[in-house]
């Protein structure tokens, strides 16, 4: 499997997809999307009464990914807002290396969060929306 991904690679890097007639660049970039479709309200650091991180899960690979109780105030303070549709299909994320938790506010919100190593995070309400942030905007179309 490495073997044959090193392949791909080195082909690729060396024009194997234009000698396979694979286009390699899209017809038109798309713009870089800054407002998602749907504007979700997103909980201010000061409104989070508690903060709980699920344990690692016997897969992961990442030991030293941690995202505690700050980490999560930054990411809901800085990272941008994309629509579902983007965050599931413009972005590459590490498999096994998701960190989940449950943060609940002072209104007794709970609210359960997912940040995925690269820069990637959600957050589900309990009725049933979703926040998707982006650490970095990347071209998508709608």
């Amino acid at each position: 499997m490495k073997l044959t991904l090193f392949i791909l690679v080195v082909s690729v890097m060396a024009g194997g997809c234009a000698q396979n007639n694979i286009s390699t660049a899209p017809a038109s970039m798309p713009s870089l999307q800054t407002e998602p479709t749907v504007d979700i309200v997103r909980p201010e650091s000061s409104d989070i009464a508690e903060f709980e991180a699920d344990p690692f899960p016997s897969t992961t690979y990442f030991k030293d990914f941690k995202v505690g109780r700050t980490d999560l105030k930054d990411i809901l303070l800085t990272w941008h807002q994309v629509s579902q549709e983007h965050w599931q299909h413009g972005y590459s994320h590490v498999a096994f290396g998701d960190r989940t938790g449950t943060i609940k506010l002072k209104d007794g919100t709970s609210i359960k969060w997912m940040v995925r190593p690269g820069g990637l995070a959600s957050f589900i309400f309990q009725d049933g929306t979703a926040l998707y942030l982006a650490k970095e905007l990347t071209p998508w179309e709608e």
